[in-house]
């Protein structure tokens, strides 16, 4: 029996927040509800006419279970239709009728560009953002390439910089279309850091670097 979601008040703040802003990085801690918190804002933008349909990528497991798990757990979402786009069998999931939510893996993104007359949706939910924080994978530039198609782009996370703050600027990109730390990787890297470690073939942070990117 679904369960009445009673969200929380930082819950609540956030909800604000991505209904007000096109574009909005949730960066918490894991099991703070970033998921359903989502799928609220994506309810509220959905009832008001300001959105369609939401793009969530994430990872198979979390496609699979997670954000379906939540759909099904909490009665204010009930009423919300979805699809796997995953798997031998994600053509036929394409080809029925259009529901509210489609979820996909990144590597998906590669398949369902090629698909011809395919009406992209209108919000885009990137969970796990780190997913794009290798900007020389197939992955990424499909992502960029498709990105300019959704009205609203959320990212949600709880490691952002797992191996420092070059992690960042994929994942950065993805909601500003490189507006803060600029359009190339090789641009941003020049800016706030230097080569480093054996053979100059790492990076490190030039000094007060961090915090100049912050501002940004």
């Amino acid at each position: 029996m679904p369960s009445e979601w009673k969200p929380r008040k930082y819950q609540f703040e956030m909800i604000k927040c991505m209904v007000s802003k096109p574009s909005f990085g949730m960066l918490w801690d894991p099991g703070l509800g970033k998921t359903a918190v989502t799928l609220a804002a994506f309810k509220i933008l959905k009832d008001k006419g300001i959105v369609d349909s939401m793009l969530v990528v994430a990872k198979r497991h979390i496609i699979h279970n997670t954000w379906p798990d939540e759909i099904k757990k909490w009665a204010v979402f009930n009423h919300l239709t979805y699809e796997i786009l995953q798997g031998t069998k994600k053509a036929k999931a394409l080809a029925r009728p259009r529901p509210d939510i489609y979820f996909i893996n990144p590597e998906g993104l590669i398949w369902l560009e090629k698909q011809k007359g395919f009406k992209w949706p209108d919000m885009l939910a990137l969970d796990e953002s780190t997913s794009m924080k290798h900007t020389n994978t197939q992955r990424f530039k499909t992502m960029r390439h498709i990105l300019p198609k959704f009205k609203r782009r959320y990212i949600l996370t709880g490691t952002p910089t797992p191996n420092g703050l070059l992690d960042m600027f994929g994942q950065m990109f993805v909601l500003d279309l490189g507006h803060s730390l600029g359009s190339y990787v090789t641009h941003y890297r020049t800016m706030y850091f230097h080569p480093a470690g054996f053979g100059g073939f790492g990076w490190e942070l030039n000094e007060g670097a961090d915090k100049k990117i912050y501002k940004q």
